[in-house]
């Protein structure tokens, strides 16, 4: 995240799943009343904090009654207790929110060195071991090094350390190696284990998919290092998977790029003028106006910028090398791995609406439609909030005029509210990075049963439809 060191990000990362109460004084050892609770709205992700948020909230308590001060509990309670359990839930409980969304945000990245958060200060010494990182302060110049991407010659290629395990063990697992001596395992689970239930059998028993595509989405200016530290990766420089070899993931400058949202014209060629704040659209409105692109990177970007905001991007009067829902769709498709930049200040003027975000297409059902991949975003900037986050669902206009009850399309349009909620956990995944942090296959389990859930939603519809075939 931006110029974090892997020391900061750690602590961020347990911040963001250290949950408080938001009722003063609720401890274990005393009810609250709590429909005499603050009423506050929940802080938006990145920015646009209101005078109701919780950032304004100064907490006392941890969500499960534990005092944030320690000087408040006795030493043998301090010492004995086990640190509040992290949350990482979908929908958050009654009352509370997280650390990192109270007024001590600032405090976030030194958050297990400080009064507050040094009670999970033993689960980020874990997470230094699961990540080969030396967690004793006298190493504090070699973590800060790490943290910034900086390769140490005298221990060979370090570009690795600011990646999670999991998600080169989840490379591995939809990417093969093409080394014939390479070996690799997998936790499986017996389809016919009756303690098991159904759903989870058959979505335990899915079939690999036949093509997979990566796309690398970042609002960052760390694309380059990515892609770097991806295609040593494929080349079996990475210290844990050393046999692991597959060409098809190296990335050459061709397979960077930036995307940009072009304000779209009407039929006589000439910029809509909706640029009046004061105007009040739709929202859907406000997104028909806009054609998302795809620009090469390098023709953009200097090899040395460091603008987290992409300010030194040049090419409004360059054409897009794809511009639109089906040119987009179909190189994308057409990839094997593809890495984007996208807008920041873009979907920052939009004050973080997701569908100004990375958009996500889900067009599966419609016969003429040109996507044929089941698209899922993994980030952790997906929220439960239809007005807050880093993805948008993309979905096609329906078109119905042949009588036949066949779907077509004439274009393509931005889901809202609940709707666009709903491809939680088929389109869009929500990252708690303490997750896949610990668990190396954390990433496999959710992209595979969000294949299952669409597979379950759209053989609901398409029996329904009474069609019986299906595109993968």
């Amino acid at each position: 995240a931006g110029n974090d060191t892997v020391r900061e990000c750690l602590n961020k990362i347990i911040a963001k799943s250290a949950f408080v109460s938001t009722i003063s004084g609720a401890s274990n050892d005393e009810k609250v009343d709590d429909t005499s609770a603050p009423t506050f709205r929940r802080s938006p992700s990145s920015g646009n904090i209101t005078e109701n948020s919780t950032h304004n909230f100064r907490p006392t308590h941890w969500w499960n009654g534990l005092p944030l001060d320690p000087s408040s509990v006795d030493d043998d309670t301090v010492t004995n207790v086990p640190p509040p359990p992290l949350y990482t839930g979908w929908t958050r409980p009654t009352n509370t929110c997280p650390y990192y969304r109270t007024f001590y945000k600032s405090q976030a990245k030194e958050f297990t060195e400080t009064e507050h958060g040094n009670i999970y200060r033993p689960l980020y010494n874990r997470f230094c071991d699961i990540l080969g990182l030396v967690h004793n302060d006298s190493q504090h110049d070699f973590e800060e090094d790490c943290g910034k991407g900086k390769r140490r010659n005298d221990e060979g290629m370090k570009i690795f350390d600011n990646f999670l395990p999991a998600f080169f063990h989840t490379l591995q697992y939809y990417f093969p190696s093409k080394l014939l001596t390479s070996t690799s395992s997998f936790t499986t689970i017996d389809a016919h284990d009756e303690s098991i239930d159904t759903d989870r059998k058959f979505r335990n028993i899915l079939p690999k998919p036949t093509k997979v595509t990566l796309i690398l989405r970042t609002f960052g200016h760390d694309l380059p290092l990515v892609a770097m530290a991806i295609s040593e990766f494929a080349k079996g420089n990475h210290p844990l998977f050393p046999e692991y070899r597959n060409d098809d993931l190296i990335l050459t400058e061709n397979d960077l790029y930036c995307s940009d949202w072009r304000r779209a014209c009407n039929d006589n060629g000439v910029i809509d003028g909706r640029d009046n704040p004061n105007r009040n659209v739709s929202d859907d409105e406000k997104c028909s106006e806009w054609i998302y692109e795809l620009h090469p990177y390098y023709s953009i970007h200097t090899r040395n910028e460091t603008s987290h905001e992409g300010n030194q991007r040049q090419y409004k009067d360059k054409a897009a090398d794809h511009s639109g829902d089906e040119e987009v769709l179909n190189f994308l498709q057409s990839k094997t791995i593809l890495g984007i930049q996208d807008h920041y200040p873009f979907w920052k003027s939009w004050n973080h609406a997701p569908w100004a975000g990375k958009p996500v297409w889900a067009c599966i059902g419609f016969n003429n439609c040109h996507c044929h991949h089941h698209h899922i975003l993994l980030d952790d900037n997906i929220h439960n909030d239809p007005n807050d986050g880093a993805g948008g669902i993309r979905t096609p206009i329906e078109l119905r005029g042949r009588g036949d009850g066949e779907k077509s399309i004439s274009g393509y349009q931005s889901l809202f509210g609940k709707e666009a909620l709903e491809m939680h956990g088929k389109h869009l995944i929500r990252v708690p990075t303490v997750k896949p942090l610990m668990e190396e296959d954390w990433f496999i389990r959710q992209i595979e049963e969000a294949r299952w859930n669409l597979l379950r939603g759209e053989t609901k519809i398409k029996t329904s439809a009474g069609e019986t075939d299906r595109k993968e």
